[in-house]
């Protein structure tokens, strides 16, 4: 008995974790535009993690986005071939998936999808130049 409960409490906060995010419409798109600021999580062993600043420039589909990364770590900079210091990124092709998030697909399969936490909160997940991580900000 105590394997069963075990088993559907695990069930239980696996969903809970995958239903946490809201399903992003045409109907937030008003409410994403702005600045967002928040950290940024380097997906190399040892790298810290870097300020991020993520600008959606407009509330219509197409999705225009600028996105800043601070303070990029000497290990992380030599892994993308870049210079440590700051990156910056732009999209002018956000499109909502069928799974209600916001991805921004760059050249050489480059991306990032955003999901909504809540009004003031975005999750993201990031593949860029062979590094995979994630990034949490805030509506300023």
């Amino acid at each position: 008995m105590k394997k069963i409960i075990c088993l559907l409490a695990g069930v239980l906060m696996i969903a809970s974790v995958a239903f946490a995010a809201e399903m992003i419409t045409d109907k937030d798109l008003p409410g994403l535009k702005g600045t967002w600021e928040g950290m940024l999580a380097w997906g190399i062993s040892g790298a810290a993690n870097s300020n991020v600043k993520l600008e959606i420039l407009n509330d219509t589909v197409p999705v225009s986005m600028k996105l800043t990364v601070t303070n990029v770590p000497d290990v992380v900079a030599w892994r993308l071939g870049a210079m440590p210091g700051n990156l910056a990124a732009s999209s002018e092709e956000g499109e909502i998936t069928t799974q209600g998030t916001l991805m921004f697909v760059g050249p050489a399969k480059n991306y990032l999808e955003l999901s909504i936490v809540n009004a003031r909160k975005l999750n993201g997940w990031y593949y860029y130049r062979g590094v995979k991580g994630d990034l949490t900000v805030f509506k300023k």
